[in-house]
């Protein structure tokens, strides 16, 4: 039997918009108040509108929520990914991913503090196809490092797990203050160290 869902018709450019405005105000009110209390009824109050609109544009709160996730991940690949694309190496262009992704996090504040609650009452981050792509994007920029000179003999599979593991960290050290440029001149330092050639 085929879902609600996949018996609607395609989203018009006034309901897209709609479901955008929605989605940044469940953004607010998760960074407000967490996820637990970021009901379709608080996420109503704040949009000003009923919560019979909200649940004609998103069936559950778990879709809701997963277009939260969506949005942020655009977000992301917006700020960041022309920065990646434009480095005229593999070398910088891991550099350029690592610090272009903290001042992301600077950037879009709230959009980080509801995506950390999302995932903390539900951890599923590794199952999401985003952070799967984000992941091995880096894990490709470093392999093609290796294969060109550029970076040292490691397991590429680690470096990237390392990477992602202080990144994470710096989600948290740019939410409680730390000067964003610092965090992100430092990690560029680091991994430059951790990953060039001895050659370099």
């Amino acid at each position: 039997m085929p879902s609600p869902k996949a018996d609607r018709p395609e989203p018009t450019f006034i309901q897209n918009a709609r479901r955008e405005q929605l989605i940044e105000c469940a953004v607010d009110v998760i960074a407000e108040a967490g996820v637990e209390k970021a009901s379709f009824v608080r996420i109503a109050e704040r949009a000003g509108i009923s919560r019979g609109v909200i649940s004609y544009h998103f069936g559950t709160r778990e879709e809701l929520l997963d277009g939260v996730v969506q949005l942020v991940y655009a977000l992301g690949e917006q700020e960041v990914g022309p920065l990646v694309r434009a480095a005229g190496s593999s070398r910088e262009a891991l550099l350029e991913f690592v610090s272009g992704s903290i001042m992301f996090y600077a950037a879009y504040p709230l959009h980080m503090k509801a995506l950390s609650a999302i995932f903390a009452a539900a951890p599923a981050r590794s199952e999401r196809s985003e952070h799967g792509a984000e992941m091995l994007e880096v894990h490709t920029l470093l392999e093609a490092g290796q294969r060109s000179g550029q970076y040292r003999s490691f397991d590429a599979r680690i470096m990237t797990m390392t990477i992602r593991a202080a990144l994470d960290a710096a989600v948290w050290r740019v939410a409680a203050g730390d000067d964003a440029a610092t965090l992100a001149n430092e990690l560029r330092r680091t991994f430059d160290a951790a990953t060039r050639s001895d050659d370099r």
